[in-house]
């Protein structure tokens, strides 16, 4: 089955260039994250539930089919999360979107991959658009992109050359692993070695590293105040668990750094290509010319 090859493929490929024997358990959990796709007719799938959601519970039972419309809505009626019930669905790419996204106002290029800001938009109603993690991704995934990782610092000094003063912060597909099958000893503890990035399954470095790349803030809301992470929502204010990462600027006098935060909050987006899906979607929509 071709959406079984895909979404599985993701996962194969993860495995084959970052992963060790060591860490089958790590990168089956992964494998979750697109099993509603491959089991498009049946299964709760508490695994994904946390990814997508953030914590809660809700029946992922994944758009019906891949389709190429066009329609760009900010919050597809085809997939995406449903608040009011309790429901979430995952978005295959739409192939027209795909095809369009190097059109679309707020796109940048960045080595092989485009990147779309969305603050930088034509359209004022996504320029001012803000969604909470889930939504965001599946907003990304319409357009054959996730949000983005940093995997070097290059990247991400030249995505910090867009945001202004009129961004306070954004979404990445940075994931704290705290869902089944995170309970591998080596992922403890958990703010410091349960960090990876969501879009491509790569394991971030530890968060107190003094030598590997990352930019975690010294400073946050805690009070007083920790290093990030610190899940300061669930622990000081008996809130959800932060088990997203975003990108604040400045907010608590700390410049451009990486902070958890809980995964309903809102932010603006910006969404990187992703080879997995762009091939599927290719493959799924041979007479669209997906660049």
């Amino acid at each position: 089955m071709r959406l079984h090859k895909y979404f599985s493929g993701i996962a194969i490929v993860a495995l084959c260039c970052i992963a060790t024997p060591a860490d089958a358990q790590f990168f089956n959990a992964f494998r979750n994250l697109f099993q509603p796709v491959q089991n498009l007719f049946g299964g709760v799938m508490r695994g994904v539930n946390q990814i997508f959601s953030g914590g809660g519970s809700f029946a992922d039972d994944g758009t019906q089919s891949p389709q190429a419309t066009g329609i760009d809505n900010l919050f597809p009626d085809d997939c995406g999360r449903d608040t009011d019930k309790g429901t979430g669905k995952l978005c295959f790419p739409d192939g027209l979107l795909c095809r369009d996204r190097v059109n679309k106002g707020g796109v940048q290029r960045f080595g092989n991959h485009l990147y779309f800001f969305s603050w930088l938009d034509n359209d004022p109603s996504v320029r001012n658009a803000k969604w909470d993690w889930f939504n965001a991704r599946n907003y990304c995934r319409k357009r054959c992109m996730d949000l983005v990782s940093f995997e070097s610092a290059a990247e991400y000094n030249w995505v910090k050359g867009f945001i202004n003063g009129n961004v306070p912060y954004f979404w990445t597909s940075g994931r704290l692993c705290d869902f089944d099958g995170c309970d591998r000893p080596d992922f403890f503890p958990k703010n410091i070695n349960g960090w990876f990035w969501s879009a491509n399954q790569a394991r971030l470095s530890p968060t107190n590293s003094t030598r590997a790349f990352h930019d975690w803030s010294f400073t946050g809301g805690f009070n007083p105040p920790r290093r990030q992470p610190d899940n300061r929502e669930q622990i000081q204010q008996n809130g959800d668990t932060e088990s997203c990462m975003a990108v604040l600027n400045n907010f608590y006098g700390d410049g451009i750094k990486w902070h958890d935060v809980a995964c309903h909050h809102e932010k603006p987006v910006i969404c990187e290509d992703v080879e997995g899906h762009l091939n599927f979607a290719r493959q799924t929509f041979p007479n669209i010319r997906i660049p």
